[in-house]
């Protein structure tokens, strides 16, 4: 069985515990196995297990099927559940093969239903199929039904969630914890603490369930990356000459040359603010050659060559002015005039010939150029200049394979096969860390202002100079708004000033300017804290847009 998280989900720690039950009223466990999963570890490992039955032989007329529970291990809460059926159950073995995807966050709270009678226990959606669903238990209890008590042995802090045939309790450990009852600390995080993550990494203990040669792998912060979060991410740097006008994106595609097997690409972007002259973008993946391409319209599309390496370098930065001579025209400017406007319709065999063609031209001085499937470069080989070609998608669809969390845009990750960070390029009139909030028929607000210049999963002492000036001046403001409001309503609680009806108002008014204080304090704060993913909870961030932009506004 194979796993695959979803983009919100690749930096979490995940218990999944995977059981052989049966239908019957008591809903019997027969087996189980529980193992750890982090995608950045784990994304391209595919698990070997064994669940057996408790009776010899089965019931020939008793349904079984695999239940898989999915637990967020750092939070101990309940991330969703799955089930896998077993087709023709009277056969002796079954050999099975399964990729299953982890939940999204935002997905359980729509997990709960009420068709079922739960005694002890609440009624689940099952993540894959919905119109099935089960009672998850309280601690001690279990059955189909949540009516037969248990005992339960596992330690205090840790999660009860059933108990097996043979009356072995079922426990997820929480953080520093492993074993069948959670009884045994796990130190490798806490022991020779020098030789483990950098620059703010967050060790994370792995193979829990292994008392000898234990593990850990560092979860590192945006800007480094390696083993022990070590290596800094390697910096372009671009700043373009007056004559190349920008959009307001930008796309960087970095290619990975891997001798005779495909090169592997990635594709990140850069919004590009008003009056912005340096556009700087980091990357923590190795990378041979950097390309950007700037789209005027979805049909106006223009490629220009950053950087080609023969070796990767690490933590390299590069600075470079992009000049119109760095432009890669299609093929069919180059050859224009020369087969009058028909060579585009020529078959790719025949016309790929001619390639090397624009390469030796001098007065071209070409660097790179492309057609409707391939990208080729321009290098030198002996005394001649030649096309080097790989193939590339210029249509390729951004929606990091099937798993985007992004509402109203694209989805760009660091890795086609095992990412471990993405990043949303919203629509038109959508913002927000998902693409999530829009500004279609509203005037401007704090997070149109705001929302974009605040960077994700990075601390306040190292967001932009405009959000600690916009912190400071919002902290003095609220102070100031504070003493003016008090000192007002304890002025106009006299109510010898409540004979005149402007006191009244004076009383009213002063009440209200403290509240609105209040609440856009409050709004600031949660704007700053939502952004760098600190809250990230959907129906808290719905329900503030509702009430406090209300009641700014």
């Amino acid at each position: 069985i194979k796993f695959r998280a979803p983009s919100d989900s690749w930096r979490t720690q995940f218990a999944i515990i995977l059981s052989l039950i049966d239908d019957s009223d008591d809903r019997i466990i027969h087996s189980f196995e529980q193992i750890t999963y982090l995608s950045w570890k784990n994304c391209y490992t595919k698990f070997q297990i064994y669940l057996l039955y408790s009776t010899r032989s089965k019931h020939l007329t008793t349904n079984y099927s695999i239940h898989i529970d999915i637990y967020d291990i750092k939070k101990l809460t309940h991330r969703g559940s799955l089930l896998l059926p077993i087709l023709f159950p009277f056969l002796p073995v079954h050999r099975l093969a399964f990729i299953v995807n982890i939940p999204r966050t935002i997905n359980t709270e729509n997990q709960i239903c009420a068709k079922q009678s739960c005694i002890h226990g609440e009624c689940v959606k099952y993540a894959n199929i919905p119109e099935k669903s089960f009672c998850r238990c309280h601690e001690r209890w279990s059955g189909r039904y949540c009516n037969i008590q248990h005992t339960c042995m596992c330690s205090f802090g840790s999660l009860c969630i059933g108990i097996t045939a043979n009356n072995q309790s079922i426990c997820v450990c929480p953080l520093n914890k492993f074993g069948p009852r959670c009884l045994l600390t796990d130190t490798i995080c806490q022991i020779n603490l020098e030789n483990k993550c950098q620059n703010g990494g967050e060790c994370i203990a792995i193979n829990r369930h292994i008392i000898f040669n234990k593990e850990f792998v560092c979860v590192c912060p945006t800007g480094y990356s390696g083993k022990q979060c070590q290596i800094a991410d390697s910096e372009l740097s671009l700043s373009f000459n007056k004559d190349i006008i920008l959009p307001q994106e930008i796309f960087f595609h970095l290619i990975e040359v891997s001798g005779n097997a495909t090169h592997k690409r990635s594709t990140t972007f850069r919004k590009i603010l008003v009056s912005e002259d340096l556009i700087s973008s980091t990357w923590s993946k190795p990378f041979h050659i950097v390309f950007i391409e700037l789209n005027k319209t979805e049909l106006d599309k223009q490629y220009y060559l950053v950087m080609y390496q023969k070796t990767y370098i690490q933590s390299k930065v590069t600075k470079k002015i992009i000049n119109p001579s760095d432009n890669c025209p299609h093929i069919n400017e180059l050859f224009k005039e020369k087969f009058n406007g028909t060579f585009s319709q020529w078959h790719p065999i025949r016309r790929i010939k001619y390639y090397h063609l624009p390469c030796q031209n001098q007065s071209l001085n070409l660097s790179c150029f492309y057609d409707t499937d391939q990208f080729c470069l321009c290098y030198q080989f002996g005394q001649k200049r030649l096309a080097n070609c790989f193939n590339f998608n210029h249509s390729m669809k951004f929606d990091c394979q099937g798993q985007s969390e992004c509402d109203h845009g694209q989805c760009f990750e660091d890795d086609p096969e095992c990412p471990t960070r993405s990043i949303c390029m919203c629509d038109l009139c959508y913002f927000g860390q998902r693409c999530h909030l829009t500004t279609d028929g509203y005037g401007l607000s704090l997070d149109v202002i705001l929302g974009y210049q605040i960077s994700p999963h990075v601390s306040i002492n190292h967001q932009p100079l405009i959000i600690k000036i916009s912190l400071a001046l919002t902290i003095i403001f609220i102070i100031t708004g504070l003493i003016n409001g008090i000192l007002s309503l304890i002025t106009f609680m006299n109510k010898t000033l409540w004979q005149v009806g402007c006191g009244l108002y004076l009383l009213t008014s002063s009440t209200t300017t403290l509240f609105i204080t209040i609440m856009f304090g409050l709004k600031i704060f949660i704007l700053l804290l939502s952004h760098m993913a600190i809250i990230s909870n959907r129906s808290f961030l719905s329900g503030q847009c509702y009430s406090f932009d209300y009641i700014l506004r």
